[in-house]
């Protein structure tokens, strides 16, 4: 269960929430859109805030609006690139959430971590609708 795992989450487009994570941004808004709240960023702009960890492997889970199409963007976890995402209009009607595992070297010796939301040259970032950061299962990547 993805709660009693959770170790932080981050809601965007609020002001309390994102001072709390010390969020800095460039080009980027907060957003309202069917009654939840989130935060874009515009080509050349950004996002950045720190969440808490815990010095084991970490899964990222973003949610993002389902009708967003050709919006493509980086996540970065301390300055170093976890995933590309690009959004297709892919669920249509609804909020979906996206899964980035991070590995041990992001967090190990580590209790918080920074991630950042970079659009690619002409494109935007989400909105992002929320981020919330929990403990992989512990079976997840059991290797034979």
């Amino acid at each position: 269960d993805i709660a009693a795992r959770s170790v932080d989450v981050m809601h965007l487009g609020e002001m309390q929430p994102e001072r709390d994570h010390n969020l800095v941004s460039e080009i980027s808004y907060p957003v309202s859109y069917r009654g939840r709240n989130g935060r874009d960023a515009r080509s050349g702009g950004y996002f950045e805030f720190t969440l808490k960890c815990k010095p084991v492997e970490m899964v990222l889970q973003a949610t993002y609006w389902g009708d967003e199409r050709e919006r493509s963007f980086d996540i970065l976890v301390d300055n170093v690139k976890v995933a590309t995402q690009t959004l297709k209009q892919d669920h249509p009607g609804k909020f979906f959430d996206v899964e980035y595992p991070l590995s041990l070297d992001l967090t190990k010796g580590k209790e918080s971590i920074r991630v950042r939301f970079v659009p690619h040259d002409r494109s935007a970032v989400g909105p992002v609708f929320g981020v919330c950061l929990f403990t992989a299962k512990k079976d997840a990547n059991v290797s034979l």
